[in-house]
């Protein structure tokens, strides 16, 4: 038997990896997805033309209930790319563009790349980052929260 929130994670990066030019997105970011903290990520590398990293968020409360419990699972995508003061909002608002695309479902439909157990997500507004201040990359964070039953 499977962790259900390993699944949901799993579940999220397999769907950021679907940012491609080649589906239709602005970027091919989907090529670099990562999972942890984004300080410790791009500390191993460059964010290059586009890094995306899924990194945990506060949680909101459990809920008990009578069958079972239900966890709003928090997480933040960071969008991360390197350019310089002068030319990275372009290159942001792509990746921006793309998230959202790719995360936000059409109103009233069933979000099919979430696994059995989720009863639905919902999508935060974006913040923009600049390079500087010992960041090296420029970033995009969009906060997610799935509810998951458990």
């Amino acid at each position: 038997m499977s962790n259900v929130l390993t699944d949901v994670r799993l579940a999220l990066i397999a769907k950021l990896e679907t940012i491609t030019t080649a589906n239709g997105y602005l970027t091919n970011v989907g090529g670099n997805v990562k999972s942890g903290w984004f300080n410790e990520v791009i500390k191993q590398g460059s964010a290059g033309s586009g890094l995306l990293v899924v990194q945990r968020a506060p949680d909101g409360e459990p809920l008990r209930g009578a069958e079972a419990s239900k966890l709003r699972r928090g997480f933040r995508v960071i969008g991360g790319v390197d350019a310089g003061l002068d030319s990275y909002e372009a290159a942001l608002e792509d990746i921006e563009v793309d998230l959202l695309r790719c995360l936000l479902p059409a109103q009233g439909q069933h979000v099919s790349w979430l696994p059995k157990g989720c009863s639905g997500f919902t999508v935060g507004k974006p913040d923009a980052y600049p390079p500087g201040d010992g960041q090296p990359a420029a970033t995009v964070l969009v906060p997610l929260h799935i509810d998951v039953i458990l």
